[in-house]
This record gives C-alpha cells, sequence and structure tokens, in this order.
C-alpha cells in the first residue's frame, strides 16, 4: 500500500505537466482558427471592394478611354505581325505552287515512261539486243546503250524524288508560317471582345445620348483584323462563270464524313469539278473570272457567289486536303455551284493531282480546306 502510494506521488506531477501542454496547445491552436473565421466573415467585404466604383460618368469615360488606348497599341502591333506573316504566306504560296507545278510535272514524265515500257516492252527487246549479240563488240555496244537508257530512267526517278522533297519542305514552312498567323488572329480578334466589355463597363455610368460613349463604341467596333484592299472586278471576258453543274446536285458526296469543328482556319465542305474537255457546259479553253484561262491543265478553283464578299478571295492560294493528299490551288473563278452548296469547284489540274482523271470520276467529295 505504502508502494503504491509513492507510485501515485510521483504521477501526479507528470499529469500537471501534461495537463499543461494541452492547455497550451488549445490556446496556439484558437487564435489562428479564431482569425480564419473573422477573414471568411470579412472576405465578401473584400471582394466587393475590388470591384471598380467609377465617382462619375466623366471618371468612368476617361479610364474606357485609357484602357482602349492600351488595347489600341497592343491591336496595332499585333496587326503589323499578322501583316507581316501574310507577306511571307504569299511569297511561299508562290513558291510551293511552282514546286507542286514541277512535282507534276514531273510525275506525268514517270508516268508517260512506264506506259512506253509497258506497251513497247522494252525491256524484252534490250534482253533480245543483248542475247542475241553476234559479235562481243556488238554486245558491248549493246550493254552500253542498256546502262544509258536504265540511268537516265534512274535519273527521272530520282529527280522526282528531289522535286517532291522540295514541295514538302515549302509546303511545311508555308503550313507552319500559317498555323502562326491563325494563333496571332485568334489573339487579335479577340481585342473586339475585350474593346467591348470596357465600353460596355462605361456605359453602365455614362448617360446613351452621350457622345464621347458614342465615339468610344465606334473606336470598339473597330477592332477586327481585315484587309483594305478593294475587292477586285471580274473580267469583262469571263465566260464560265454562268455554268451549269457537271454533277448533279442530288449525287451524295463522297466520303460524308459527320460535321467536325473548325480546327484554325481550316473549314470542310463539298468540292465538284469542271472545266477542260470532261465538262461539256464549260467552253475549253475557257476564261475565267479573274481573266485566267481554264483548260485541263489550270490549277485554279471557283468559290461560290453566295459567299460573303467572294470576290476578296480572289488571287488567294486555297489548301485542299482529301485522302491524305495536301493540293495548292488559287482561286480564279466563281459560280453559282449547286446554288452555294458546294464550297469549291476544282479545275482538272487540281482534280488530276488528287489522281482523279475527269469531272465524273471527281464527282463531289468533301474536302477540308483553308485560305493562305
Amino acid at each position: 500500500m505504502a508502494k503504491r502510494s509513492k507510485y501515485i506521488k510521483c504521477l501526479k506531477p507528470c499529469m500537471m505537466a501534461f495537463i499543461a501542454i494541452l492547455c497550451s496547445a488549445s490556446l496556439a491552436f484558437a487564435t489562428p482558427l479564431a482569425a480564419l473565421a473573422e477573414a471568411s466573415k470579412s472576405a465578401p467585404t473584400d471582394v466587393a471592394s475590388a470591384e471598380v466604383q467609377y465617382e462619375s460618368a466623366e471618371a468612368a469615360l476617361e479610364a474606357a478611354e485609357e484602357k482602349l488606348a492600351a488595347i489600341t497599341a497592343e491591336y496595332e502591333e499585333l496587326s503589323g505581325q499578322v501583316d507581316e506573316l501574310q507577306a511571307k504566306i504569299d511569297e511561299l504560296a508562290g513558291k510551293v505552287l511552282e514546286a507542286q507545278a514541277s512535282m507534276l510535272e514531273g510525275r506525268s514524265v514517270l508516268s508517260n515512261t512506264a506506259v512506253y515500257e509497258y506497251r513497247s516492252s522494252s525491256m524484252s527487246t534490250f534482253l533480245d539486243s543483248i542475247l542475241g549479240a553476234s559479235s562481243w563488240k556488238e554486245l558491248s555496244r549493246n550493254v552500253e546503250y542498256v546502262e544509258k537508257i536504265m540511268d537516265q530512267q534512274s535519273e527521272e526517278v530520282e529527280k522526282q524524288k528531289e522535286l517532291k522533297d522540295e514541295f514538302t519542305q515549302v509546303s511545311n514552312q508555308l503550313t507552319a508560317q500559317k498555323n502562326e498567323q491563325d494563333e496571332k488572329l485568334e489573339v487579335l480578334n479577340s481585342k473586339r471582345s475585350e474593346a467591348a466589355a470596357v465600353v460596355n463597363e462605361a456605359a453602365e455610368y455614362a448617360d446613351e445620348s452621350s457622345e464621347k460613349l458614342a465615339e468610344l463604341k465606334e473606336q470598339a467596333e473597330q477592332f477586327i483584323w481585315k484587309s483594305e484592299d478593294p475587292a477586285p472586278e471580274i473580267s469583262d471576258d469571263a465566260n464560265t462563270i454562268e455554268r451549269d453543274d457537271v454533277i448533279s446536285n442530288n449525287t451524295p458526296s463522297v466520303p460524308d464524313p459527320s460535321p467536325s469543328p473548325s480546327v484554325g482556319e481550316y473549314r470542310t465542305g463539298v468540292a465538284s469539278a469542271y472545266g477542260g474537255s470532261s465538262d461539256p457546259g464549260t467552253p475549253n479553253p475557257g476564261i475565267t473570272a479573274t481573266g485566267a484561262i481554264c483548260d485541263d491543265y489550270s490549277t485554279g478553283v471557283a468559290i461560290p457567289m453566295s459567299m460573303p464578299n467572294y470576290r476578296s478571295y480572289f488571287g488567294r492560294t486555297v489548301e485542299i486536303v482529301y485522302n491524305g493528299m495536301t493540293v495548292y490551288a488559287t482561286v480564279n473563278d466563281c459560280g453559282s455551284m449547286g446554288g452555294g452548296s458546294r464550297a469549291l469547284d476544282l479545275q482538272p489540274g487540281v482534280f488530276k493531282a488528287f489522281g482523279y482523271g475527269d469531272c465524273y470520276a471527281w464527282g463531289i467529295r468533301t474536302v477540308k480546306y483553308r485560305f493562305l
């Protein structure tokens, strides 16, 4: 019993010390919790005080004017960058059209060579000339002749590879420049929304009849990039515009995918074909809206006259993507085009570049495209 009392006496100081620690801890935590509770009560007041409050309509309009000036500076800087990129795009578009023409010409040469080989059975003739040689001298001469022919064909194949590589390189550069411009255009066009928000904020304080508010509204409407060049006139000699559609409007599009959201400046639309010897309703050669020739080799496209401000697209390069292939063409014509249901009308040089021999073989197909 005496031993137990001794243990109890020893434990009392320890328990007292433990209780003291608990009390200190609770006091230490109580202060921050109280502070947090107080802060949470005052939070709505802080948020409310963060909103801009103007003492008068004049102060609101002055603030709006300053904000619009800053947006204008950003807008003008971006506009300059967009215009510089457009100049580079136009230069590269010219180069890619030249590279494409050279590549397609080389492809035609190779195709004609293959057809000649098939029709003439020249390899069999070469073998006969070698095996049928009557002397070593004749055999040596025939072998040398065959080697020259084979070397020439190899050079054509290698040249075509180089032309394709050049086209691919320029095409990639053009795509990169256009993608960069698309990004800047997206930011540039967002400036109009920013400007509208500034004006709407000022309008809450100013009278609708305020001349200053009217000026700010007019200024905000200008924040969207657009070409200042006047739309070109249609050539007086044009004879391809009033043409009939080669393929009936009831013909289904091949393929006919479900509508998909636009990616950047790319659009999805139906492309038909016209012009050249397979089109009975269009002069061959014909004269397009811009005065360019439309024949079996032309690489132009037409756009619908129902398209807003369609003449402003004349002369622009359009990138067309179909079945994993990319072909570039120049907008040089227009038409009714299925009552506006078709986005592009391809001339023979364009649908042949995709591998289709005539207007009927192309028919009506859904393509992806964008104007450069």
